[in-house]
């Protein structure tokens, strides 16, 4: 075991006044190194709970947890810093919005038991108070190695800390207002109540955000009110609240190597690694929809045996996934997406055509547990990601929204998230 001494790190940090703002870092959920994998962060011990936490109880509330694959254990550091409501860095300084020390170290590792594949598993507990938020909005969690500097960054994770002040309602209706775009569109009618804090900048200051399922590539940020009345604010009839219905999400669960479950064809072990194959996949374009749960392209982490520790005894397997697909496109990609791959776009769950087989391949290494998915293109030039393509668009679709609403606070200086809340569509 390899640990690397901490206290020279935070001295040298202090002397140079290192802070994340001083270089150009993207305030999104983004892995820097490869060894990092199954980065889970969510609220009150639930994997499926989003990182969400109220500014008035906050100690140890966030669960943090990682992998990196290898067998070398070296204690990391992290810290957090404040962002506006459009994910930019604040030009707040740190003692205005934490309390207590400016870094931290996860030092909580344990490394893999009687797997094929390697890891160290991580954990943290936070926030903790020597390390505390003192304000409400956008956090960005930055996990790093020796110093605080772009090259020793392993990963970085949003969060957020809401001090609720408002009421957001939420409906939608079975048509939009687009009538061509009722049966493969979800409309949002939003209402905001927030009687004790209207003012007459309310237009100016409030922005709404709204998220589909776990996506951020199209989340609406900024949004302002369609109307202003007395005591509340409306967002009806927006065209910015329509997003397309697409369809529920694939499953596979492989938390166990010994059992093909559902809609896997095998598993099989080399000397290495564990290799499961998903049955082939055909495009749901344009296809009637069908009924069935998901868990809104989330996923669940777990090994289906009482006598294995989940943390370190869950292995990793390299998931195949084969889309059948008459010709590739030439001007769009195919990618994987969902908690899967963390509901980021990058070369790990980018689709490659093999024109043997006449379709699209991915490959990805995963901790055993339950995945959800969806195929979907992204164009090229614009980045624009559709599931037009692959999966179809339905209104029956059962999507969740998440949906944060912020107002600037002038004389502070920052965005307050003074409301959030959850709606499913149907």
């Amino acid at each position: 075991m390899k640990i690397r001494p901490l206290i020279a790190t935070l001295v040298l940090l202090s002397s140079l006044g290192l802070h994340a703002q001083d270089f150009d870092l993207p305030c999104a959920n983004l892995d820097y190194k490869n060894e990092v994998q199954t980065v889970l962060l969510y609220a009150d011990g639930n994997q499926n709970k989003e990182p969400v936490i109220p500014l008035d109880d906050m100690t140890e509330r966030l669960t943090l947890s990682f992998d990196l694959l290898g067998n070398e254990g070296d204690i990391l550091n992290y810290t957090f810093i404040h962002c506006n409501h459009d994910w930019t860095p604040t030009d707040l300084q740190r003692n205005n919005y934490s309390v207590g020390f400016d870094y931290g170290r996860i030092d909580e590792f344990s490394f893999s038991r009687n797997t094929l594949i390697d890891y160290v598993h991580f954990e943290l507990r936070f926030p903790q108070s020597d390390m505390m938020p003192l304000l409400s909005g956008n956090y960005l969690l930055i996990v790093y190695g020796d110093d605080l500097s772009e090259e020793h960054i392993f990963f970085t994770r949003r969060f957020m800390v809401v001090d609720e002040k408002v009421s957001i309602n939420v409906t939608v209706p079975r048509y939009c207002d687009d009538l061509s775009l009722s049966d493969t569109h979800q409309q949002l009618n939003i209402t905001v109540s927030m009687p004790d804090i209207m003012s007459s900048n309310i237009q100016q200051y409030s922005n709404l955000a709204i998220r589909q399922n776990g996506r951020w590539d199209n989340a609406v940020v900024g949004l302002k009110p369609s109307f202003v009345y007395p005591e509340y604010l409306s967002y009806e009839h927006n065209p910015l609240t329509v997003f397309e219905g697409a369809n529920q999400y694939r499953r596979v669960n492989f938390s166990n190597f010994y059992f093909n479950s559902e809609n896997i064809n095998r598993i099989y072990q080399t000397g290495d690694y564990y290799v499961v194959d998903y049955r082939v996949c055909e495009p749901r374009a344009r296809k009637p929809y069908i009924t069935y749960e998901d868990i809104h392209g989330e996923k669940y982490i777990y090994v289906a045996d009482e006598d294995k520790e989940t943390a370190t005894e869950a292995d990793y397997a390299w998931l195949n996934l084969f889309l059948r697909y008459p010709a590739p496109l030439t001007h769009e990609d195919f990618y994987v997406m969902g908690a899967i791959n963390d509901w980021m776009f990058n070369d790990r769950n980018r689709m490659t055509y093999d024109y043997q087989l006449g379709g699209y391949l991915c490959q990805l290494l995963l901790k055993q547990g339950y995945y959800n998915f969806m195929f979907v293109s992204a164009d090229r030039d614009s980045g624009q990601v559709t599931t037009d393509l692959t999966a179809g668009n339905h209104w029956d679709t059962d999507n969740l929204y998440r949906l944060y609403f912020y107002c600037y606070n002038p004389v502070k200086g920052y965005d307050e998230l003074i409301g959030y809340t959850t709606a499913q569509s149907h």
